[in-house]
């Protein structure tokens, strides 16, 4: 886990550096804000000594805000806040809950930028801060933070001069592990994110 985050923080550093050079040789900045409906769909895998349990981990739909730095006409980074709330079900029968707080930093190349449509794609990394996490009859039950990377794809289409309707998905690496009485689990919640919304450029 910790080779994995020095690796992703690294890489992360990288670009960063890369583009901020871009930025100050070219002298180019604009910025961006959306609001967008986020509908959060977990991918989940749970540890394999719970399969007798059934769990599943339910979806949410929550509104969601990013802010864009424009680097370059083409290049951009995103960052994204939204909090969500996920039902934990055994047998389809609710048994606990959990909220989530994932804040999502992306780098985003847009191929056709300024045109009517201007479809991008991005990598990126996730922070994930479970809290408020329960499971009926379990004192001692914990979901813990992660670190994970995002591959994410959209587009925006241009109603007026500043303003964007958007499209937007995102896969979020989420591999964590839950505390259930005392022992660990694996609990990967790998959510799909898909998100429509309004954009304004300044």
């Amino acid at each position: 886990m910790k080779k994995r985050l020095s690796r992703v923080v690294g890489l992360a550093m990288i670009i960063a550096m890369g583009l901020a050079s871009i930025a100050g040789a070219e002298d180019f900045k604009k910025f961006g804000v959306r609001v967008r409906g986020t509908f959060v769909i977990p991918e989940e895998s749970i540890d394999s000594r719970l399969n007798g349990l059934n769990l599943k981990v339910g979806a949410d739909i929550v509104p969601a805000v990013d802010f864009e730095y424009f680097f370059t006409k083409n290049i951009s980074t995103e960052l994204m806040a939204a909090v969500t709330r996920h039902d934990i079900k055994s047998g389809g029968q609710f048994v606990g809950s959990t909220w989530l707080l994932p804040p999502t930093l992306t780098v985003k190349y847009h191929p056709l930028a300024g045109a009517l449509l201007s479809p991008y794609a991005g990598v990126g990394i996730n922070a994930t801060f479970p809290f408020k996490s329960n499971f009926e009859g379990v004192s001692d039950f914990s979901i813990d933070n992660t670190i994970g990377w995002v591959a994410q794809a959209g587009a925006d289409f241009k109603i007026k001069e500043n303003v964007y309707f958007n499209i937007d998905y995102k896969y979020v690496n989420v591999d964590t592990e839950m505390r259930v009485g005392g022992v660990k689990y694996k609990l990967d919640l790998n959510p799909n994110l898909v998100s429509l919304g309004l954009g304004y450029r300044f």
